[in-house]
């Protein structure tokens, strides 16, 4: 039986756990062939031994937080491990390749922040010029490793464009594998919404809910969305008499850093606005607890400014919510005609589309009944037998090399 590593030790947050939560429990269910070893990062080991049985084997490594200790372990002491495991494949989810693999290698690349000229820009502006030079250095270890690996993976054929336009890997192939959304699964858990977020959310109001579900991070582009807001209340309310609550999941505070990024500018470009009121900042939601807040709004919102693949867009439309986004490339391939799009920056765009969609009850429907259908493109259980056959044909190269 041929042994796979998945090295998971990136998957701390957002679209690493999605991917683990999802993948991990169809592995040894869908793909009969292999025996799996998956490294998880040492805090989240407990959250995974449940998809743990006689072919898949849930690990980790002495790890200690931070990209350089992770990087030093696996550009170290992975060797040893796959030497000890008798690895046959690696599969590298974390956008970072193990530069002299002993066995073939494959490699996904999610990251879009190594490939985008907005976040270089928007970093400028910031004169944030350590995060800046930081994410150069990565963004050039990110195109060694697509050099450096075997197969090369993308969630979105947009993405995997991007990518290949970028100085140093042109010309280089991408595998592109969609992700997936299992419905079913994702509302499965019945446990409710803490009350004190139930609270936040003015259900008993005359009131509009626009979700944002995201982390702070600069390239969340969560300014124009907050530019945006006091036109579509004043729409809303002109149009309809209704009051609007932005509602997002995370906190907007003067000094709150997340993942090292202030979102200080933020909470500041909240207070000038006077907008601190029309805001609920519920602050982190379980992932199986997200169908009941994405049930509770009226429209969800991407105003991101760089994705690889777009996780919230299929659980929107999944969950029966219409969604506006940030015209971008990814977003067009993961929603197609189930969304309205706004110019990047451009927030008096994102308010027109918003007041379109929140008053006219025909075109949400619409979009409601496009998005069930967009989302049934997208299946796990697809993705994983298309990255059995990348592996099937990695087999083929390793035994090639012998």
């Amino acid at each position: 039986m041929p042994n796979v590593l998945l090295n998971a030790l990136a998957s701390t947050a957002g679209g690493g756990i999605t991917y683990l939560k999802n993948v991990l429990p169809r592995l040894s269910g869908i793909e009969k062939v292999n025996r799996y070893f998956v490294i998880v990062p040492p805090e989240q080991v407990e959250n995974y031994q449940r998809y743990s049985n006689e072919r898949v084997l849930i690990e980790t490594a002495p790890v200690n937080g931070g990209l350089l200790n992770r990087l030093f372990w696996e550009q170290s002491g992975m060797h040893s491990y796959i030497k000890s495991r008798k690895i046959d494949v690696l599969v590298s989810l974390g956008n970072f390749a193990l530069l002299t693999s002993p066995v073939p290698q494959i490699l996904f690349s999610r990251n879009p922040l190594y490939f985008s000229d907005y976040f270089e820009r928007d970093l400028k502006a910031r004169r944030l010029y350590a995060l800046l030079i930081g994410n150069r250095l990565r963004s050039l270890l990110a195109k060694y490793s697509i050099r450096s690996a075997e197969i090369n993976v993308a969630p979105t054929r947009a993405f995997a464009d991007r990518i290949c336009t970028s100085g140093g890997v042109r010309g280089s192939r991408f595998e592109v594998l969609h992700f997936g959304f299992d419905a079913a699964a994702f509302s499965a858990d019945e446990k409710p919404l803490r009350v004190e977020q139930v609270a936040m959310l003015n259900l008993r109001g005359n009131c509009y809910r626009i979700l944002y579900l995201s982390h702070y991070n600069y390239f969340r582009n969560f300014e124009t969305l907050i530019r945006a807001l006091p036109s579509i209340k004043d729409q809303i309310r002109k149009k309809e008499g209704k009051e609007v609550l932005l509602v997002l999941t995370t906190e907007l505070r003067q000094g709150a850093k997340y993942g090292g990024y202030d979102s200080s500018s933020a909470a500041h470009l909240i207070d000038r606005l006077g907008l601190r009121n029309d805001i609920a900042m519920l602050g982190s939601v379980p992932y199986d607890r997200l169908h009941h807040l994405y049930r509770l709004c009226d429209l969800s919102v991407c105003p991101s400014y760089a994705e690889s693949f777009g996780h919230p867009l299929l659980e929107a439309m999944g969950m029966g919510l219409p969604v506006v986004s940030a015209d971008l490339p990814v977003h067009r391939e993961i929603c197609g005609d189930a969304a309205l799009y706004f110019e990047v920056f451009d927030e008096k765009s994102l308010a027109a589309q918003c007041t379109r969609l929140l008053t006219d009850q025909r075109l949400r429907d619409e979009l409601k009944d496009r998005g069930f259908e967009r989302q049934s493109l997208f299946s796990w259980d697809e993705h994983v037998r298309s990255l059995a056959t990348l592996i099937e044909r990695s087999l083929g190269l390793r035994n090639r090399r012998k």
